[in-house]
């Protein structure tokens, strides 16, 4: 997962499906992973996408710039 040194926690509570729960638990057990561990990186995760669509969605329709104009820019 991640292998920084928590400085601080925060208790999270939240309301999710039964059946989500349960699934979550046995997929837990079945690897020997812990359910905060699992939701911590799933989170991060989330977080991490919606900046990384962010920074598409901004440069989506910028020029192309062709492979000869690179070479060209690299040798300067």
């Amino acid at each position: 997962m991640n292998n920084k040194v928590m400085e601080k926690q925060s208790t999270l509570s939240t309301s999710i499906d039964s059946d989500l729960k349960k699934a979550l638990a046995a997929f837990c057990k079945k690897r020997g992973l812990k359910i905060q561990s699992v939701v911590e990186k799933a989170i991060r995760e989330q977080l991490e996408d919606e900046i990384d669509l962010a920074h598409y969605d901004k440069r989506k329709n910028e020029e192309e710039v062709s492979l000869a104009a690179v070479l060209k820019k690299i040798k300067k």
